[in-house]
């Protein structure tokens, strides 16, 4: 049963995999680091928060002295630990990130990127959760149970692992591009306290305030909100990156960047899906090509940006590459417009 509830569950996680993939337009970060971001929510987060979950409950079972299985225990285990234990155990991926990018990667250039990362893992966890949890409904109640899980959990509530963890994904990017000492501190503990807080409200609704039903709609009402929200301030900082990329690169028309060059990187345009591969095909240079200097020199503008928010070294490197990189795609006369 659970590679039929793998069958049904997976595909719509894909879908909103490639929602969330698709806002980020102007420098999209890499596919492998998503997949493994995704990895770690699906595996390593989801596996720490059941042992992190099972070890809150027993502690509650024992101090109410009733069995794991009595409602109280449960309910008070989704309400109360496992906004903690699961917050927790995604958003140590995130700081692990954070530090590779700070010594190595350096692609969380600002709070889009920490979101997109954090909705990644949000997605990964979804995954694996709403397989497990759509199975043991399938086995409990038949097929009625199955859709009517999927339905419930997956349809109706798919995006909540993701924006919960993109709230910690939000706060790590604001630090990784502040120079405030306080700010780098607080923005991800804010962002972590925010997720748990969304979460565990979340689940209250489901459970101790469910109501006869009301708490269950309020709760679809409340959190879609949040979704639409989440997409939202997403496209907001997607075009906080336009302008990054636009200020950057302006000093290179004429030398490094051609003026349509520079226009069709900094297009507003560039946020809605497949405008961009319409125009870059019609390049003579082919989309691949034109593609591929479109992406060095968006790179080039973030790490010029990093140059000047603290990360000097790793950064001139990388900006010394990236231009050595576009010179050659100059003089092979490839061009990104």
């Amino acid at each position: 049963m659970s590679l039929a509830a793998f069958a049904l569950v997976a595909p719509t996680v894909v879908i909103y995999y490639c929602v969330i993939k698709g806002v980020d337009r102007y420098e999209p970060e890499p596919n492998w680091l998503l997949a493994t971001m995704f990895l770690w929510g699906a595996l390593v987060a989801t596996f720490a928060a059941i042992i992190l979950n099972q070890l809150g409950m027993s502690a509650i079972s024992g101090g109410f002295g009733v069995p794991t299985s009595h409602q109280l225990v449960e309910w008070s285990t989704a309400s109360f630990v496992a906004p903690f234990a699961e917050e927790t155990s995604k958003g140590i991926g995130l700081l692990v990130l954070w530090f590779l990018s700070t010594v190595w990667l350096q692609e969380i250039d600002g709070p889009l990127d920490g979101a997109i990362y954090g909705g990644m893992i949000g997605l990964g966890f979804t995954l694996t959760e709403d397989v497990l949890y759509v199975s043991q409904a399938a086995a409990e109640h038949g097929a009625a149970g199955y859709f009517q899980t999927f339905v419930l959990r997956t349809l109706m509530s798919g995006l909540g692992h993701a924006s919960f963890t993109a709230m910690i994904g939000l706060g790590i990017g604001i630090a990784a591009d502040s120079r405030r000492p306080l700010l780098i501190i607080a923005a991800p503990i804010f962002g972590w306290a925010t997720a748990v807080l969304l979460h565990a409200v979340h689940n209250l609704l489901a459970t101790f305030l469910y109501l006869d039903g009301s708490g269950l709609v309020l709760k679809f009402l409340v959190f879609w909100t949040i979704d639409i929200i989440f997409f939202l301030v997403v496209i907001g900082l997607a075009l906080r990156d336009r302008g990054i990329v636009a200020a950057q690169l302006a000093a290179e028309v004429g030398t490094l960047v051609t003026r349509p060059e520079y226009a069709r990187a900094t297009s507003r345009w560039m946020l809605v899906p497949g405008w961009n591969a319409h125009v870059l095909r019609r390049s003579r240079s082919g989309y691949r090509a034109a593609r591929t200097k479109q992406l060095l020199l968006i790179e080039l503008a973030f790490a010029k940006h990093r140059r000047t928010r603290g990360w000097a070294t790793l950064a001139r490197r990388r900006e010394s590459r990236l231009r050595q990189a576009i010179e050659a795609e100059n003089r092979a006369g490839i061009l990104a417009a």
